[in-house]
């Protein structure tokens, strides 16, 4: 809200000033931006407000034509004050107006901001409901946000309304309600009725009643409004005492603070405040004040931008009197004043306008507005804009559209933008690792607007910054073509759009469009079908291999995984051999016969083709179309040796074909092998050595008893304290549920009856009893069978810390899915073993000690299991429904061959993007036919949900059952479920959630069973982080950090809660840092070190599994054996 105008210093009558803006309703006189009780829609004594046939606003509105009938448009801005007529002279404001012939126009409030603390706060009231309940409020007695009430006497409770009010839901200020009852003979007045109104039309009416405006300030500083009227029945709870919505305010110095548990308390500022009970915080009364910034004018524009916030509307829109020295302001070093009094008179309603950096024009008020608490104004803090009212009635669409629009215009205006938007639209078009000239000369020409004489010269201009992306330098430089580090992998479905629109796709007749399937599950993104918020790809990716060696990123190698690879290379060969249809792997949603060349039933299909004729040699003809297919695919970049293997693959299925399209036989094998290059996968130039590729070893098991780690993540944040939750405590513990966790999760807490019991009692918690979720019944019966445990309050940590000095202790950054997730797979926060994960690491000491580790990510890619170079190989992805056959019925039988001469060893000079492809190629179709051969017809003994964490584990079942064939003595596994991030009814998302959860855990433990490998398998559940234990505005929960999270299997000593589930909960706790975000007692370490030990792993290397072991004292750590059955 800063840089807007005070709601309270528009111009008075605002609806009739320049700048007022008007929107067609049409026939309806119902508003939409605001909100009227629904009931208004048929009620057949509505009170309008009709304009008077002189107004100059209706004759704006009507916008008359030369046959005197009326031209509506659909918005109306007005470009001049008006003069008021009749009605409109007694208005404060307008909602909706009728122009005539039943045409209705919705005002639209220019955008502005309330202070959130102000003066002379009046109580409002709505008129007793049905319920017997008088809901009261506070409001700004200036602003028009109730209607009058008028009564005999202060001490009567039954008032009317204004006899002549001028339409219904008027919205009047404190001071017009006031002159209303005066005009009646009457006063305003504390009442409990309204005569003559129905229940849709009472609102809120003005109160002669004060009110005070408290703070409640944190342990964090943060506040949170209290309302209290000095007399009042109801308050909403985010304006009571036991409000938990606090926000951050900006302090002077330090702030009130309870000694309780806080070395640097200062008894509630000295006792100015009141200590609430339980952790509370204070409360404090307040003070506000207004100064003026300058007294001379100021120095430069920057300096007005720097000092001051609340902003002004257009001084043209006033009244002359207001500032009456408008014409004769002054203007110096590109500032320009308007004085209220004088020329060169300041006060606070001296106006300064400045243009910024980026030529945009800010009116400023020479005013600061702080809060200080009264009693103590040492304690003080800038005094908070709003777009969106305290008022329920008032928080309407009008004011969040504002907020929005002026959200994302400070962050399109931001600092960070210009090189943020730079170094993404670089590395989709160019490369992946820009080099800092680079990204600044782009963000240089986003800023200006204009790169080399393209682009309007404004802020922000694509144009210019697309211009700046494909023309710098660094774009088209030659030499740096060569650079090993430079360039990129492309992505899935740029190479599958490259493919169509080089080789010249075409509907069949009948086809009115080119339908894909389903490419988002199969090659990993499709237009318009992110999987998340953040895209299909992270741009601070880093893969294995060269790249990862070299620190580069690599954002599209993140969705190359095995599947993925073996599903685009089939869906394109389909293509060219039966168009668009769904032959094996074909991308299409119809069959066709599947006949290669047959294209007579497919959707579409590639026209490209080059007859040969037999005038021309063999040689030469070979020659010309492989060269065209590499400026077509490849651009060019098609090196000497593959284009040869190409070639001779080409001649010798011309040669070799007996058809009488044996051309086109030839070309679809030439452009199937021209697929599978790193020329086309990539922009890197390849040069290689003229070897294979070295084929890895069959792997053979050493003999050791086998281990398998599965680490599930529930993507998005679980809400894991109503997962978990306190039932029942001793005579001598606090009452966790009823005094804690009730109170705190409000709306959002599970009914105590409904928790489904753990047996007890458990040790060493806060309470001796705990439940969980009613949907989760067989994670229930696990515990009680002794195979499953909880972990308490786990989380992210980089070391033990407080809720002072949090934010300075955690490297991580706190609360956002990627960072946290990742935190959560890597548990290596100071990256001393940077670019590998602590499954990968387990992975790598497993390997060191001999033993033969597999690692298979299902469905998705994981830095979890990434581990360190040149020790173990790439971590698998496989899918949930198992390995695809690659190039089933390949057009030529030395295809497999060809591919691996085409992908075969670099010089270190070649591009890294294209070596890493090239050997995850290879790997993926290597390891895709032995997981064919090994799951081929392999079923479980157990039915698994359909659900996709279901399918997940059962691939994993299957997995597991075919560890002899694959010659392993452990396997670590990565899986991921979504649909946590439950920002809007989590109590509705998690009976769901936690259903399909408790299901496949079930079904899971229950074929681990039947192939009694139970005890030799370890369930780890984890999630980016818990969430707020505060309710939101819509049910929901926010994002927050320490959660509760599952253990199990056959070797989990089980049947308790591990680590310490918080004996205090509510706001001002000490681990509450605000609205229930807990933090972490227990680190991710303290959870994977047993694990990395259960597994085998040597205590030598426990500080490779966790590098950042050393910054907790060993009292932080679990005893292996107190959570596992570790084998000797």
């Amino acid at each position: 809200g800063d840089g807007y105008p005070l709601c309270v210093d528009l111009p008075e009558k605002m609806f009739l000033r320049k700048g007022a803006k008007y929107r067609l309703l049409g026939a309806s006189h119902m508003p939409e931006l605001m909100e009227d009780n629904p009931a208004f829609r048929n009620h057949s004594r509505l009170k309008k407000f009709v304009l008077n046939s002189f107004s100059s606003l209706k004759a704006l509105l009507c916008n008359v034509d030369a046959n005197g009938n009326c031209q509506y448009k659909n918005s109306v801005v007005l470009e001049e004050s008006l003069s008021c007529m009749a009605d409109e002279c007694q208005a404060d404001t307008l909602r909706v107006v009728e122009v005539g012939d039943g045409i209705h126009y919705e005002y639209i409030r220019p955008p502005c901001v309330e202070l959130v603390f102000y003066p002379d706060a009046k109580k409002i009231q709505m008129p007793k409901n049905l319920e017997g309940a008088l809901d009261s409020s506070c409001a700004n007695p200036l602003l028009p946000y109730a209607s009058e009430a008028c009564c005999q006497s202060q001490s009567d409770t039954v008032a009317n309304r204004f006899t002549d009010y001028l339409y219904d839901q008027e919205r009047v200020s404190f001071f017009t309600a006031s002159d209303r009852c005066t005009k009646m003979g009457r006063t305003s007045c504390d009442f409990i009725s309204i005569r003559d109104i129905g229940d849709h039309m009472k609102g809120y009416h003005w109160t002669a009643v004060n009110c005070a405006i408290r703070v409640k300030v944190n342990g964090a500083g943060q506040v949170a409004l209290v309302y209290e009227p000095d007399v009042y029945e109801t308050l909403h709870p985010h304006i009571r005492s036991d409000n938990q919505n606090f926000f951050k305010v900006f302090w002077d110095g330090d702030f009130p603070k309870t000694n309780e548990g806080d070395t640097a308390g200062n008894a509630c500022g000295n006792n100015a405040c009141e200590n609430l009970p339980d952790g509370g915080g204070c409360l404090c009364d307040t003070v506000t004040t207004t100064s003026q910034a300058f007294n001379e004018m100021p120095s430069s524009a920057s300096e007005v931008l720097s000092k001051l916030t609340i902003g002004a509307y257009d001084i043209s829109a006033y009244d002359k009197s207001t500032y009456p020295d408008m014409i004769a302001a002054s203007n110096e070093n590109g500032v320009t004043a308007y004085f209220t009094v004088s020329k060169n008179i300041f006060d606070t309603d001296t106006v300064f306008e400045v243009f910024d950096e980026y030529g945009r024009l800010h009116r400023l008020k020479n005013r600061i507005e702080r809060v200080q608490i009264e009693g103590a104004s040492e304690y003080a803090f800038r005094n908070a804009p709003s777009f969106m009212s305290v008022l329920n009635t008032e928080a309407d669409a009008r004011d969040a559209y504002y907020e929005t629009e002026a959200a994302l215009d400070h962050y399109f205006h931001h600092q960070n933008t210009a090189p943020f938007m730079a170094y993404r639209l670089i590395q989709k078009f160019t490369t992946s690792n820009p080099k800092p000239r680079y990204v600044k000369a782009v963000a240089t020409a986003f800023r200006e607007g204009s790169y080399q004489g393209i682009g309007s010269g404004e802020y922000g201009d694509l144009g210019a910054t697309i211009a700046a992306v494909l023309l710098d330098p660094e774009a088209r430089s030659v030499n740096l073509e060569a650079d090993p580090f430079n360039g990129n992998l492309r992505e899935p479905i740029l190479r599958l759009m490259a493919l169509m629109r080089g080789m010249e796709l075409q509907r069949s007749e009948g086809q009115a469009v080119v339908k894909l399937n389903d490419l988002d599950t199969r090659i990993g993104q499709m237009a318009h079908s992110f999987p998340t918020v953040f895209g299909f790809i992270l741009p601070e990716y880093m893969p294995d291999g060269r790249p990862g060696d070299a620190s580069l990123v690599g954002p599209e190698t993140m969705i190359m995984d095995m599947p993925k690879v073996v599903s685009l290379l089939n869906g394109m060969f389909s293509l060219v051999k039966y168009g668009l249809c769904r032959c094996r792997g074909g991308l299409g949603s119809d069959w066709t016969n599947c006949n290669e060349g047959d294209y007579s039933r497919a959707a579409a299909y590639l026209s490209y083709s080059r007859p040969y004729d037999g005038k021309k040699s063999l040689e030469d003809q070979a020659d010309e179309v492989v060269s065209e297919l590499s400026t077509i695919l490849t651009s060019g970049r098609l090196g000497s040796e593959n284009k040869r293997i190409i070639k001779d693959a080409y001649i010798e299925k011309l040669n070799n074909t007996e058809t009488t399209d044996a051309a086109g036989a030839a070309m679809r094998v030439a452009q199937q092998l021209m697929l599978t290059t790193p020329e086309f996968a990539t922009t890197n130039i390849v040069k290689k050595t003229g070897s294979l590729r070295k084929k890895p070893d069959p792997p053979q098991a050493s003999g050791a008893s086998y281990r398998a780690i599965v680490y599930v993540l529930f993507g998005g944040g679980c809400d894991s304290y109503n997962m978990l939750v306190p039932h029942t405590c001793g005579a001598n513990q606090t009452d966790m549920y009823t005094d804690e966790y009730a109170v705190v999760r409000d709306v959002i807490a599970l009914a105590k009856e409904d928790l489904l019991m753990l047996n007890g009692p458990i040790e060493n918690q806060v309470c001796e009893t705990f439940g969980v979720h009613p949907e989760l019944g067989s994670v229930q019966e696990l515990f009680n069978q002794g195979d499953l445990l909880f972990f308490a309050n786990t989380g992210v940590l980089t070391k033990p810390t407080d809720k002072e000095n949090y934010w300075r202790d955690t490297v991580a950054q706190l609360f956002a899915h990627n960072f946290m997730q990742r935190a959560a797979q890597r548990i290596d926060p100071l990256k001393a073993e940077d670019g590998t994960g602590v499954l990968g690491r387990i992975r790598d000491a497993l390997t060191r000690k001999g033993l033969n580790a597999g690692a298979y990510s299902i469905d998705t890619n994981s830095i979890s299991l990434i581990g360190e170079p040149g020790v173990t190989p790439t971590p698998v992805i496989i899918s949930n429904s198992g390995a695809t056959q690659f190039n089933e019925a390949p057009s030529s039988a030395s295809m497999n061959d060809e591919i691996s001469l085409i992908n075969g060893e670099t010089l270190t000079e070649s591009g890294v993007f294209a070596d890493w492809y090239s050997d995850v190629l290879l790997k993926s179709l290597g390891n895709n036919q032995l997981l064919v051969e090994t799951l081929e017809g392999m079923e479980t003994a157990t039915e698994f949900p359909t659900s996709h964490l279901g399918r997940q584990l059962e691939m994993v079942a299957k997995m597991i059952n075919s560890r002899g064939a694959r010659g392993t003595d452990a396997d670590l596994f990565f899986l991921s479920t979504g649909g946590w991030d439950t920002h809007s009814q989590v109590i509705m998302a998690q009976n769901t959630l936690f259903a399909g959860v408790d299901a496949s855990f079930k079904a899971f433990a229950d074929e681990m069973k039947a192939m009694n490998v139970w005890d030799s398998v370890t369930l780890i559940e984890t999630s980016d982080f818990a969430r707020t234990l505060t309710p939101n505005g819509n049910e929901g929960s926010d994002h927050a950090w320490g959660g509760n999270y599952i253990m199990m299997g056959g070797s989990v000593v089980g049947g308790q809660i591990v680590g310490k589930y918080p004996d205090a909960i509510k706001e001002g706790s000490p681990l509450n840092i605000g609205r229930g975000r807990i933090i972490p007692t227990s680190s991710w370490e303290s959870v994977f070190l047993p694990i990395a030990e259960w597994a085998g792993v040597d205590a030598s290397e426990f500080d490779y599994i966790c590098p950042n072991r050393g910054n907790f004292p060993d009292s932080s750590f679990f005893v292996a054996a107190d959570l596992l059955e570790i084998s000797t």
